[in-house]
């Protein structure tokens, strides 16, 4: 590509766009071991795409499971170089590029390649940053809020007023859930394979949780089954989001009151789920502080 055609941010833009970029490198599959930080070269940004500079980035079972050689990246992303979440100021602009401007703060979704100092992505592919979110903040937004609105939001269609039974609502999707259930006006109940899991979930929204086997043997179903009628009434659940499947799909199913709605999530997905519409359509909800990424341990 001519450079002449990409926009860049500053006189040196050109000096430092030419140079190698540091990233978080597989060498080997393994444990975290197998990582080095390494200089390779910076990507060029198509006429569509937009070139971010990284300042923080997620960490998600799919890139463990990419550096053991259980998960290969997409052909179109970096093999080497994990990272499917990251935020970041816009750095450079193709040519055709319409949404963007240097110099903006945005999050977004990638195959992979997140963890360096720079990545490309679609200008559809990024969403700009709400002011009272931090970089790491932004950066834990992507994956779960995105999985967890298309989910309920797009999918399922959840409303106001109405009840969502969420499995493994401790896990990141499943925080992500209870918030943006609480944000729209439902009420989330969850399940989880531990009572600190359970607890967890209450300080972000949480109505009430029980705590079930991994392998949901008849013995287990029946306490759901005693608390789906508490919790609904007797009426089932309006939605059900099953973030474990397996054993827990039946058991799903059996929670879910006439014309209710079962939305299962596949684990881990390379999916690129984040477009401009879905994307969007959470930054508003953590821009008004209706919901939070959970970061740390």
């Amino acid at each position: 590509m001519d450079r002449g055609q990409i926009t860049g941010a500053g006189e040196n833009y050109q000096k430092a766009f030419r140079s190698a970029m540091k990233a978080v490198f597989i060498t080997k599959p393994g444990g975290p071991e197998v990582l080095e930080i390494r200089e390779v070269p910076t990507p060029q940004p198509l006429a569509h795409e937009v070139l971010v500079r990284v300042h923080a980035a997620g960490i998600n079972r799919a890139d463990l499971l990419q550096c053991r050689g259980k998960y290969p990246a997409p052909p179109d992303a970096p093999q080497e170089i994990p990272g499917l979440e990251f935020a970041g100021e816009v750095e450079a602009i193709g040519a055709n590029v319409k949404m963007w401007r240097s110099g903006q703060r945005v999050f977004g979704i990638a195959g992979g390649g997140g963890q360096a100092e720079c990545i490309v992505a679609h200008e559809r592919m990024l969403v700009e940053i709400p002011p009272n979110l931090s970089w790491s903040e932004a950066a834990a937004i992507p994956e779960v809020f995105v999985t967890a609105h298309d989910a309920l939001w797009k999918q399922a269609g959840l409303g106001s007023g109405e009840s969502v039974l969420i499995h493994a609502v401790g896990s990141g999707v499943g925080l992500a859930a209870v918030q943006l259930a609480r944000a729209i006006g439902a009420t989330p109940y969850g399940t989880s394979r531990t009572p600190k899991k359970i607890e967890r979930a209450r300080a972000f929204g949480l109505q009430d949780g029980i705590v079930l086997g991994e392998s949901l043997h008849p013995l287990q179903e029946k306490p759901l089954e005693e608390k789906t009628r508490q919790w609904t009434a007797g009426r089932g659940f309006d939605v059900v989001l099953d973030l474990v499947g397996g054993v827990y799909v039946p058991a799903s199913i059996d929670a879910l009151g006439v014309h209710g709605d079962g939305v299962a999530v596949e684990k881990p997905g390379r999916k690129k789920r984040g477009h401009a519409g879905i994307c969007g359509g959470v930054a508003p909800v953590v821009g008004a502080g209706q919901a939070a990424p959970h970061c740390g341990s």
